[in-house]
């Protein structure tokens, strides 16, 4: 008796917010090296698309528009293990912000305050993002500890939104020369916790889906 697999399996999408975190932070690491004098320790990720600098498009379509079709799968993984909660509602935020992040570029440096209205979108965008980023592990926390198949993970959520809360408020007073080093510090912090979250999530959503595929015949 074989068992028949679906070719799209909920346990597939959830894989998403594994392959998201090495999409994001290998293809920057990757135009850093491209484009000349750019610092990841000082220069934020944003500069690799900000206006007037070069491969900017296609770090804004591939960089930031594939992190975001990446965060609409790994959410409708998070809706089929969860439901349209908090939690799911969150990554599609992510998903949502990273789109606007790389539809409306920054300005050139990515200054602090923007001069354009495409800057000020991009600053939004972005800070939404992180508080997003940081508030998920939070509502992850209050959901997990109430599943026993999840609740191994709840202590750790709670202390990784706790650390990205802290960190997200003390990034304004770390200088603008540090801002590539506070964005990744932050990001590495997050995409563990979620790569930590989503391989648990495929195996779930895998082991559901096997139980629930009808098992056929071999010829």
């Amino acid at each position: 008796m074989l068992r028949e697999r679906p070719l799209t399996s909920r346990s597939v999408l959830a894989l998403a917010g594994v392959l998201q975190p090495i999409w994001f932070l290998g293809g920057s690491l990757l135009f850093g090296a491209l484009r000349p004098g750019y610092e990841p320790l000082r220069d934020a990720i944003s500069e690799l698309g900000e206006q007037g600098a070069s491969n900017a498009l296609l770090w804004d379509v591939g960089g930031f528009g594939g992190m975001a079709v990446l965060y609409a799968l790994y959410a409708a993984a998070i809706q089929a293990e969860f439901g349209a909660g908090w939690l799911f509602r969150l990554v599609a935020i992510q998903a949502i912000a990273t789109a606007g992040s790389g539809l409306f570029s920054c300005d050139a440096g990515c200054p602090p305050v923007a001069l354009s209205t495409s800057g000020s979108l991009h600053t939004v965008f972005g800070l939404t993002y992180f508080l997003t980023t940081a508030l998920l592990p939070f509502v992850a926390w209050r959901l997990f500890r109430m599943r026993a198949e999840w609740r191994s993970l709840a202590r750790i959520s709670l202390w990784t939104g706790t650390l990205l809360a802290a960190l997200f408020l003390v990034g304004p007073f770390m200088g603008v020369d540090r801002v590539g080093a506070w964005q990744r510090v932050d990001l590495l912090l997050a995409y563990a916790w979620q790569i930590a979250v989503a391989i648990r999530l495929y195996r779930l959503l895998d082991r559901a889906d096997v139980h629930e595929t009808p098992s056929v015949a071999s010829g």
